[in-house]
């Protein structure tokens, strides 16, 4: 791969890494096929059990007791070999079984056709009801049913279960009313993010049963964080680092991800040295509140969590990351979070201040961040969700300070204006200590089908203090983003 250097022999890996297909993704600990460990809370939640050997058909999940938690948007796993396990869960890729469940909302009600591909045995419900069932020990197989869904919130339950190695085979699709099949992802089937602009009779019924869910939420399980959010002054067991990503403006916000992360080496281990793991039990609290105090978004997690080492048993773990997408209106928000060990008895509350413009027209721009890595999952290639990079979901990085062996990413995503004829342009830029040390532009490549075209690149790493600065310009327009980090010395 060619190299653009600049002076003192730094690098910047920027024209080639403009063209999406010759960025070789990075992964961590495998393949996670049915889903990924980072916390996807608007997506498909699946528990991973241990069943039998010889099981022919779907267990009662409620006399079983879950080994970990997976998380994805859609499920595409078409018929493979699956001999890599659930990184960051389990090695196990025979014998097991998954209970994914989830929410979804429809805005065009009518008739959905639903089919589920697997190998072996699955079942779908829809508001626990019963729409397909495809169980037992088989090849590929699918199968299809129906139901009348009106407007408004739906909980969606898909239980599948794998008998002997080495096929699997886990597919959903659906065919909206006068439409055709596509991949099921919640994604697709996301609410207004104002509740008042929800059109439908129960919207205020709705609205009611989630408000009592969360006072009841705060009331008991979330105590915990809620005493340690609360406290004044906030306290501080370990780092914890939050980052609200924003990326594009749309329907009156900004579709943003907001970051919760602490470093992996801050958790005493609790594992299986044998299998270079740290695990966790963590209970997380998020919320992001508007310049008047009120809660505009709140995010949850309690779910066990597992560090992987990247290789070596020497090799430090990775950061514990926590995301949830938002829509963010312009104005003035505080971003708070709280994160408890439960096992180690620790625990950290942190808050930022963050600003969220209003919108500019011509070429958009989002925020430029370091990425830890890139995780896959059963994510379409396609897919125009946040954080998401050919198929593989991007975990971002908030360590203010880098180790100079690290290899971290840099990632943005820029939004063209289709009104423009001319064609779009990227300059990155490093400097270090105040020094512009080298410099590159490009033109960007296709936009994909939403009109985002996301861009990764490898970070220059020079002793000192970093400003990748990344320019987009499209015609007369043009908007900058940068991203900051330290670079500890040799």
């Amino acid at each position: 791969m060619p190299v653009r250097r600049g002076l003192c022999g730094v690098a910047l890996f920027l024209l080639p890494c403009l063209c999406r297909s010759q960025i070789p993704p990075r992964t961590e600990g495998g393949v996670p096929t049915f889903g990924t460990t980072v916390v996807i809370p608007s997506g498909l939640r699946g528990e991973i059990y241990y069943i039998s050997e010889a099981t022919q058909w779907l267990p009662k999940f409620e006399k079983l007791t879950p080994v970990g938690a997976i998380y994805t948007t859609s499920l595409n796993v078409s018929p493979r070999d699956f001999a890599e396990g659930f990184p960051g869960v389990t090695r196990r890729f025979e014998w097991f079984a998954i209970d994914y469940k989830g929410r979804f909302w429809i805005e065009k009600p009518g008739k959905y056709r639903f089919a589920l591909t697997s190998d072996d045995g699955s079942k779908l419900y829809i508001d626990e009801r019963l729409v397909i069932d495809n169980d037992g020990q088989h090849a590929p197989e699918t199968a299809k049913g129906s139901v009348e869904l009106s407007g408004g919130r739906h909980d969606i339950r898909v239980s599948y279960f794998q008998g002997p190695r080495f096929a699997v085979a886990l597919v959903l699709e659906v065919s909206r009313p006068g439409e055709r099949w596509r991949i099921f992802s919640t994604d697709e089937f996301k609410p207004p993010p104002n509740p008042e602009d929800w059109k439908f009779d129960d919207a205020a019924r709705l609205r009611a049963a989630e408000a009592t869910r969360t006072n009841l939420r705060d009331a008991a399980e979330d105590s915990p964080a809620l005493a340690i959010l609360n406290a004044v002054p906030l306290r501080h067991d370990f780092d914890l680092r939050l980052a609200a990503v924003r990326l594009r403006f749309d329907g009156g916000s900004w579709q943003s991800v907001l970051v919760i992360q602490a470093p992996g080496t801050e958790f005493p281990a609790v594992s299986e040295a044998a299998r270079k793991a740290r695990h966790l039990r963590l209970l997380v609290l998020a919320r992001l509140k508007d310049a008047g105090g009120v809660v505009v978004d709140r995010f949850r997690a309690d779910a066990p969590y597992e560090i992987q080492r990247a290789g070596r048993q020497a090799d430090p773990p990775g950061p514990v990351t926590y995301t949830h997408p938002a829509w963010i209106a312009p104005g003035h928000y505080t971003l708070e979070a709280a994160m408890v060990d439960q096992d180690g008895k620790r625990a950290s509350a942190a808050a930022i201040e963050l600003d969220s413009p209003e919108p500019r027209s011509g070429i958009g721009l989002s925020n430029v961040i370091l990425v830890e890595r890139l995780e896959s999952g059963s994510v379409p290639a396609d897919s125009p969700g946040p954080f998401v990079y050919q198929g593989h979901r991007v975990v971002p990085l908030l360590a203010p300070t880098l180790r100079p062996e690290a290899k971290p990413s840099v990632y943005f995503v820029a939004y063209p204006d289709a009104t423009i004829a001319e064609k779009p342009r990227v300059q990155v830029e490093l400097l270090v200590n105040g020094e512009r040390l080298a410099s590159s532009t490009a033109d960007l490549p296709p936009a994909d089908a939403s009109g985002a075209n996301p861009v990764l690149v490898e970070a220059a790493l020079r002793a000192g203090n970093c400003d990748l600065r990344v320019t987009a310009t499209q015609g007369a327009n043009s908007v900058t983003e940068s991203v900051r980090y330290t670079v500890a010395g040799q």
